[in-house]
């Protein structure tokens, strides 16, 4: 961690605190004094002006968006009186497709002849008599769905307006609803919609000239904005930024609202220049007086503070040389060499000691191999696998091509990684050659997963835990009776094979994990505890064998090895 420049502050009696402490209050107390007075000035007169302009500006714009509201309104009035449209949608809904074809006809000229401006839609009451009419409608803003009837179906002599997004425009639209009943019985006979584009609506408002970021905004009864400059930040939550003015006012009977706002540098200017003019005099003040303490004992202390902070990265494991200017001949200067005589010694001690436990590690695994991995000459067991079935020795034969090729998989040109699929094949040739050289029968069982047959697994650990199966297990039961199963599935992130065998099993706890401290005279003890210990060799101590042993019989043994892809465990 990173020390304080400004260490010797919080020591008493050191030179910067006393000349920091005996200055400053003579330059920041007036100066700090003068800036809050005039901000405080012009907080109040910035407040005042703010308020009454934006409330005249707010009123007439709102005034200007009734009219144009009304003026809709009033539109509507002879579109729902229209004689012919309520004809139209009296009649009963069409029962063939003829019969809606011309329905549709009919009302397009009728639409026709009572559009104004925008765009109208009308809906017959009973809109699912009309499936064709609905396709045919392109609006997407608004379904006709049996909630929009009733709430228009409730007004008395009156529409309601709603809002909702255009994907085509990428711009809030609004929509104006309204009921249309017969003119005789006063029954609904459907409801027409009137859709406005938002720029109709932001034409209607006028902003003063004087400030370009005077901003207009329309906001529905939940506070969400509606209509806005930037048409992206429709239906957010409205929050008011810092540093605006605003002020607002209702304009429609379902809680719409007219915002206007300004920023405050915009109606004040001339005072927040006066305040930024305050604030850097304080700022600079400081700076300068800063500046000058500061160089004053940096000059002395400043290398050693340095040569303090670089000690503490050292401390975390960053062994690096301090850099420092070679010419400096006093006793600062031999300090830091001899400083970094000291850190090259310990840098080359490391590097050293590394590459040995690196050596050492190598070295072990080699060997636990070579002790698990015989290596036999498999070309001399293809010339018996040949003379075998030349006299028609086909048991021999068989397993002469077995151990062949468990002896292939062991070499493999010293290459340690394989995958699972291989690692169980390499483990069902040792129980075939078991099979053919004794006549002691008895049954194997395999269920693997399907995903993880070709992920990556260091070789030899199934081998050495079927013969320990074979050994120690079935071999002590009598003919046929032994069985062997061999499970492996994806558990927890990690790989795991579970080896049981229904022989005697072992005296043992009912489980423990594998330690190198485990008897290796005991049975099935030296195989178990090599793919162990290399298991924890390459993975670490989460990784290796767990042995379970399950009532007086039989002996269940559970591997745990990681995903690896390249090599590389998967976390």
């Amino acid at each position: 961690m990173r020390e304080p420049r400004f260490l010797d502050f919080t020591n008493r009696n050191s030179l910067f605190r006393k000349m920091f402490m005996l200055i400053l209050p003579a330059v920041f107390v007036p100066v700090v004094l003068l800036g809050y007075l005039s901000y405080d000035k012009s907080r109040d007169q910035m407040e005042s002006v703010t308020a009454g302009f934006l409330q005249d500006n707010l009123l007439l714009n709102a005034k200007q968006l009734n009219t144009f509201f009304k003026s809709i309104e009033n539109e509507t009035d002879k579109m729902i009186a229209s004689r012919p449209l309520q004809i139209l949608l009296g009649e009963e809904p069409p029962k063939t497709y003829a019969q809606e074809a011309v329905f549709i006809n009919r009302m397009i000229d009728i639409v026709s002849q009572l559009r104004g401006s925008y765009e109208l839609y009308v809906f017959p009451k009973d809109m699912e008599y009309y499936p064709n009419y609905k396709k045919l409608i392109n609006l997407n803003q608004i379904e006709p769905r049996p909630e929009y009837f009733d709430l228009a179906f409730e007004q008395q002599n009156k529409g309601l307006w709603f809002h909702s997004w255009d994907n085509n425009l990428h711009k809030p639209i609004f929509i104006y609803v309204r009921a249309i009943r017969s003119s005789y019985y006063y029954e609904p006979l459907g409801v027409l919609a009137i859709q406005i584009p938002d720029f109709f609506l932001r034409e209607e408002l006028a902003s003063p000239s004087a400030f370009e970021n005077y901003m207009f905004m329309i906001v529905d009864k939940d506070n969400r904005i509606i209509s806005h400059p930037t048409a992206s930040r429709y239906s957010r939550e409205y929050v008011p930024d810092d540093g605006w003015s605003k002020a607002e006012t209702q304009i429609t009977e379902e809680g719409w609202k007219l915002i206007a706002a300004v920023p405050n540098k915009d109606l004040t200017g001339q005072i927040n220049q006066i305040k930024d003019f305050t604030f850097w005099i304080v700022v600079v003040s400081l700076i300068v007086m800063v500046c000058l303490l500061y160089f004053i004992v940096h000059t002395f202390t400043g290398p050693i503070k340095k040569l303090v902070l670089h000690m503490n990265k050292v401390r975390t494991g960053a062994l690096a040389k301090f850099q420092f200017s070679p010419d400096r001949k006093d006793e600062i200067g031999q300090l830091v060499r001899g400083y970094n005589q000291m850190i090259s010694g310990m840098s080359d001690l490391l590097d050293t000691t590394r590459t040995m436990e690196a050596d050492k590690r190598r070295l072990e695994l080699q060997t636990l191999n070579h002790q698990i991995n015989p290596h036999f000459f498999y070309n001399t067991l293809d010339a018996i696998k040949w003379r075998a079935e030349k006299a028609k020795e086909n048991n021999i034969a068989a397993m002469v091509t077995k151990l062949a090729n468990l002896l292939r998989f062991s070499l493999n040109n010293g290459n340690e990684w394989t995958t699972v699929e291989r690692e169980i094949e390499h483990a069902r040739n040792y129980l075939e050659i078991e099979l053919l050289r004794s006549n002691r029968a008895f049954q194997v069982f395999y269920q693997v997963d399907p995903e993880i047959t070709k992920r990556k697994v260091i070789k030899l650990i199934l081998q050495p835990l079927m013969e320990n199966a074979v050994k120690h297990g079935v071999n002590h039961l009598p003919e046929g009776k032994g069985r062997i199963r061999l499970t492996a599935k994806l558990k927890g992130g990690s790989i795991l094979f579970i080896i049981e065998d229904n022989g005697p099993g072992m005296p043992a706890p009912s489980s423990q994990v594998m330690d190198h401290s485990a008897d290796q005279d005991q049975p099935r003890g030296i195989g178990l505890k090599n793919v162990h210990k290399r298991l924890q060799l390459h993975f670490g101590g989460d990784y290796g064998i767990r042995v379970d042993r399950s009532g007086s019989s039989g002996f269940r043994v559970m591997v745990t090895h990681p995903l690896v892809e390249d090599e590389k465990i998967v976390q």
